[in-house]
């Protein structure tokens, strides 16, 4: 690929501007409704927080749209920086889809103890092998590190890919052995499929213990989107190499091989996120019995998991949700939650080891 992408062409692709001109408008466009559709999303969640744990994590999900997008979009401003932010793209698909298993975690027990309690009491049929069954709680651990290995595959690909760019030997188009794209385009897909077969099997084997949530359309409401990418990818790769797309007057070398497949991304995400506004509904958050009090913050009456009596309890985002949408801006609470979950594997098998001792 060229060393610098020239992003405008030699004639105008409509009226006055040239297709880049013409994508940056329409990519905007698409990128400022999914912005507000999301942020609506986040706000209601945000300003209604009376499950914390889920809605925090349905929060986290949501930032997947906005993030994409927007880089998305900085990609046809800026087409000699896309290899440098693309990667990045992958990292937040990663960290969204983790989250997504913890929320599935979540819908099936409130904490860790109860986690515990309902994964060692389940029997998981085994694909491959002669014993039948596996714990659960085995399971749980072995799908909980095929599901973290992405985003930290992802993480480190992308600093990979930047480095490589920078160095001349990435090469966006290169499928020779001597360039890296190659080699992090394989991995990543790899990385993709563990993941996604094994949170597709979570749902497969748990499906009815979460049928009100609805955990296939939630899964779909933001993996689609990466899935239609990949697709796109692959049909693009063949009308490239066929030579269907030519560069032209009114079409540069960056507006086919970077502009176009973008703008196809920021447009299929609108729809996708006002189906992510339906699938993470607050409905479920807000049906409790609500009243109002003297100074006029907003109760709900709920069912205490651990004594199952009815309790009063508020909101419990704070003014405009500033409490929720501080914890969803702190990064250290994703590796606050891994150590958690980690240590909740490993206090729950020196617990087993010491009754198996005894």
């Amino acid at each position: 690929m060229p060393s610098h992408l020239r992003p405008d062409a030699s004639k105008n692709f409509v009226g006055d501007f040239t297709f880049h001109h013409f994508n940056m408008i329409l990519s905007g466009a698409c990128t400022g409704v999914t912005c507000l559709v999301i942020f609506t999303v986040m706000a209601r969640h945000a300003t209604h927080l009376s499950d914390p744990h889920q809605q925090l994590k349905i929060m986290r999900i949501a930032t997947l749209f906005p993030l994409y997008t927007l880089y998305s979009f900085l990609s046809i401003c800026f087409p000699n920086a896309y290899v440098y932010m693309v990667g990045w793209t992958k990292v937040f698909q990663g960290v969204a889809l983790y989250w997504f298993l913890m929320l599935l975690c979540d819908f099936l027990a409130p904490n860790d103890r109860h986690r515990v309690e309902f994964f060692a009491s389940l029997s998981i049929p085994k694909r491959y092998g002669r014993t039948k069954t596996t714990n659960g709680l085995l399971w749980l651990k072995h799908t909980w590190y095929l599901v973290l290995q992405y985003p930290i595959v992802t993480f480190v690909l992308a600093i990979v890919q930047s480095i490589t760019q920078a160095q001349g030997i990435y090469c966006l188009e290169g499928k020779g052995a001597h360039f890296s794209h190659l080699y992090i385009t394989v991995i990543e897909i790899l990385s993709l499929a563990v993941a996604m077969t094994s949170i597709l099997r979570f749902h497969s084997n748990l499906k009815s213990y979460m049928q009100e949530h609805k955990p296939m359309m939630k899964l779909l409401a933001f993996k689609m989107v990466v899935g239609l990418e990949f697709l796109e990818q692959i049909i693009f790769m063949i009308l490239n190499s066929t030579g269907t797309l030519k560069i032209s007057d009114t079409m540069t070398y960056a507006d086919i091989i970077i502009g176009l497949p973008t703008l196809i991304i920021c447009l299929q995400v609108v729809p996708f996120a006002l189906l992510f506004y339906y699938a993470y509904s607050l409905k479920p958050y807000t049906t409790l019995n609500v009243r109002r009090v003297g100074d006029s913050q907003q109760y709900l009456t709920e069912v205490d998991s651990e004594t199952g009596s009815p309790h009063v309890k508020r909101y419990q985002g704070g003014p405009l949700g500033i409490h929720a949408w501080l914890a969803l801006f702190n990064p250290v609470e994703f590796f606050r939650d891994i150590k958690s979950t980690f240590n909740m594997f490993r206090d729950t098998k020196m617990e087993q080891s010491g009754l198996g001792k005894a």
